[in-house]
């Protein structure tokens, strides 16, 4: 339960809101100009350009992957090369799809 409850309290951060953010943008630039997105994909990138994302939904994604994870429960400081990835490459599609 206290892993759970480090992984809630980190995605309610708004410094953490705001870096993950910041990767969304750069995404949502990919996706804008690539000319091959799905309507979902590109219906994120305007959420995000309209930053009306729920963050905390965004975030508790992220929580989930296990570089992420593990850094929060130990307390370590989550790596914006692994958010990065999280964001922009494993769980974009995942993220347009549920309409976050």
């Amino acid at each position: 339960m206290a892993n759970a409850i480090k992984r809630i309290q980190w995605s309610r951060d708004a410094q953490t809101q705001d870096t993950v953010l910041y990767y969304m943008f750069q995404k949502a630039k990919l996706v804008s100009t690539a000319g091959t997105a799905s309507q979902s994909q590109l219906d994120l990138a305007g959420r995000i350009y309209n930053q009306s994302v729920n963050m905390f939904a965004v975030c508790m994604v992220c929580a989930t992957n296990s570089a992420i994870g593990s850094a929060i429960d130990s307390g370590a400081a989550v790596l914006e090369d692994d958010l990065d990835w999280v964001v922009t490459t494993d769980q974009w599609d995942n993220l347009a799809e549920a309409g976050v």
